[in-house]
């Protein structure tokens, strides 16, 4: 079968799959965590079609999960991943979180809301290995 034509996952079958590529990485998980929280690209086909890769340590197991970061920011750089400005910003940042590219943060902070920013701040400090801190 084609990755093309493959049967789409449930987001949390997915979800659990990437949470157990990226255990024992504080930054891995982080990155992770910002894709799954943030809600949108997990959901879309085209993303877990092209920029998903299973792996199966058994044929009994579930697979574990991992994106494939290089070629979502080539295919992003491109423009060959069509998406809002935020979300393509937010997706920069994950891919820096989970991998050695770099992100221009000037550029990248500038249009997102408050959830994401959270979402953001959260991440780079799970990255870090500290709990964010809430003024309540």
């Amino acid at each position: 079968m084609s990755r093309r034509h493959r049967p789409v996952p449930p987001v949390d079958e997915l979800a659990a799959a990437l949470y157990e590529h990226a255990a024992g990485s504080l930054a891995d998980t982080a990155a992770v965590n910002l894709v799954i929280a943030h809600g949108v690209w997990l959901r879309r086909r085209d993303f877990q079609e092209e920029f998903l890769r299973s792996r199966y340590c058994h044929p009994t197991c579930a697979p574990t999960v991992a994106i494939r970061w290089r070629a979502a920011m080539t295919a992003l750089g491109q423009g060959q991943l069509p998406c809002s400005g935020s979300e393509a910003n937010l997706l920069r940042i994950a891919a820096a979180l989970g991998t050695d590219l770099p992100v221009r943060l000037r550029r990248a902070l500038g249009n997102f809301d408050a959830r994401n920013i959270t979402l953001i701040t959260d991440a780079i400090t799970a990255a870090n290995g500290t709990e964010p801190h809430r003024c309540y």
